[in-house]
């Protein structure tokens, strides 16, 4: 492909999706710049399939610059008053519910950028039957409810994020991302990354998988799947062209990756 041809990833996203089953609304959010305010009546959980930085309040004129972690689960108790702007921002998940998720917890407050592999498991569940555009109902209910339900283990004490996850500050994140992002096409090793942020390989590989739920290979994958994503909607290159644009070895490998992660080909989300 000529460079000076490259698609460029950063470009475009591709359209949300909404749906409303039962007591829930679900919405797939495209990675976008935004800038909202807004005070929800009902109970949010959010999940951040990718990280994004930006500035945000809560309940408050005190604005706040944040950076999320990659796959994390968020949540907003209704009446919560929310600022929030991003320049970047990430594909991210919202569903509201009038459930209550406190419980006996007598104060409700918000928190974000909390790592748990089952609530992961779940949002790329939902995800997937999402751009299906034909989601099994009940698997969906399941999950929306084993959402809520790490939410609630939140309130009442039963997640704690592990021990080597403080070691994978945003920072560190931060330096992650712009080495993927800047050699995306590229072959990338454990060790450059390790190196850029100063960890040995094997404690960089622990941390980060429990700093971001998963294998730094694995979330390599996942950024480049996103990469792929926002070209099949900016683009109309081939799948050869962006497979090989985003790192992937083939236009075989690509697809392969696709229907493992997202449950959907790329040629059938790009409309072809």
């Amino acid at each position: 492909m000529n460079t000076a041809e490259t698609p460029n990833p950063e470009r475009i996203s591709q359209a949300g999706r909404r749906l409303v089953i039962g007591c829930w609304g679900v919405e797939l959010l495209p990675r976008h710049a935004y800038e909202v305010m807004y005070t929800p009546d009902q109970a949010v959980i959010g999940f951040a399939f990718e990280s994004q930085r930006g500035h945000h309040a809560f309940s408050s004129d005190r604005v706040l610059p944040f950076f999320s972690k990659p796959n994390s689960l968020a949540y907003v108790p209704d009446g919560c008053t929310v600022f929030s702007s991003s320049q970047g921002g990430g594909e991210y998940l919202r569903v509201t519910t009038p459930r209550d998720l406190a419980g006996s917890v007598s104060v409700q407050r918000q928190f974000n950028d909390f790592i748990d592999p089952i609530a992961i498991d779940a949002a790329q569940t939902i995800r997937t039957l999402l751009l299906t555009d034909a989601p099994a109902t009940l698997l969906l209910e399941e999950k929306l409810i084993v959402l809520a339900e790490r939410v609630k283990s939140v309130f009442h004490g039963g997640l704690s994020a592990p021990r080597q996850a403080r070691s994978m500050t945003s920072a560190r994140l931060r330096q992650i991302d712009e080495i993927i992002d800047s050699t995306l096409g590229e072959d990338i090793s454990v060790k450059l990354m390790a190196d850029a942020v100063g960890l040995s390989e094997a404690f960089f590989i622990r941390a980060f998988k429990a700093g971001v739920g998963k294998s730094p290979h694995s979330y390599l994958i996942d950024r480049r799947l996103a990469a792929a994503r926002v070209l099949l909607e900016s683009s109309r290159h081939d799948l050869r062209e962006i497979a090989l644009a985003v790192g992937f070895s083939s236009h075989a490998h690509m697809t392969a990756a696709f229907r493992s992660r997202l449950g959907i080909t790329p040629s059938r989300l790009r409309g072809d």
